[in-house]
């Protein structure tokens, strides 16, 4: 399932100047693209004082400060902290998305190297910055019903993906395995096969994040190789498991 790039997650800028408006230059840079880099300058302070010291320590006048930026131009670009910190958990997941899809797309590996690499990439994306896995598993939890909405579309969207592996590292065709399936076990056995493998991906994102956030938490996120090495015996395991149902005579 592809998904949208950190690009797209920058948001139509509004310009607030009568100049702005002309598309007068100022310092070599026309005004849409100096309202794009004070949009980006906020989305850097949102990552930063966000990651720091949290959504409910974050005053808007502590993210204009950190961005370089007076308060009209926070209203140039959100309607609010929370409008920010939805931007920039879109902003790190699909930045998440673009190293996972690096690190299983890497040449000259086989489905096991790739699929510890792409362990490795999420582990490494959350706890070598330890910003992005407390924006992404602790700040943005409970802020409201949109954000809930945004954070659990952003699990299916990984569950779906690790749905995929799975299947492959079981030795499924995820497009047409289930097809295959029904042809020899039949209509009931094959769904029930394809239904626990997704609910095998859904329950391993929820580990993995919770592992990670033991990590955060804990102090002990530096530890990145076993919690990589145990992400991805959790599911190599889990696709031994899905491979022998799939294989019964």
């Amino acid at each position: 399932m592809s998904r949208p790039s950190p690009e797209q997650h920058v948001e139509p800028l509004v310009e607030s100047s009568v100049g702005e408006l002309l598309g007068r230059r100022y310092s070599g840079l026309e005004s849409s693209q100096r309202a794009m880099e004070r949009h980006r300058r906020l989305v850097a302070a949102g990552v930063e004082v966000f990651g720091t010291l949290g959504y409910s320590g974050a005053k808007i006048k502590t993210l204009c400060k950190s961005a370089g930026l007076s308060e009209r131009y926070f209203y140039e670009s959100f309607e609010s902290r929370e409008h920010l910190l939805g931007t920039v958990f879109n902003y790190l997941d699909a930045l998440l998305t673009e190293q996972i899809a690096g690190a299983l797309q890497a040449p000259g590996m086989d489905l096991l190297a790739s699929a510890r690499a792409g362990m490795e990439a999420v582990v490494n994306f959350m706890l070598n910055d330890p910003r992005h896995a407390r924006i992404m598993l602790v700040e943005v939890v409970g802020v409201s019903p949109e954000l809930e909405a945004k954070r659990h579309q952003s699990m299916s969207d990984f569950a779906d993906e690790s749905l995929q592996l799975l299947l492959l590292l079981s030795g499924i065709d995820p497009v047409h395995g289930q097809e295959q399936l029904t042809a020899r076990l039949g209509v009931v056995e094959a769904a029930r096969i394809f239904e626990g493998a997704r609910l095998t991906a859904v329950s391993m994102v929820g580990g993995v994040n919770n592992m990670m956030l033991d990590a955060l938490l804990s102090g002990t996120r530096h530890d990145t190789e076993r919690i990589s090495d145990v992400a991805f015996q959790l599911i190599y395991n889990a696709s031994q498991g899905v491979r022998a149902l799939a294989e019964k005579p």
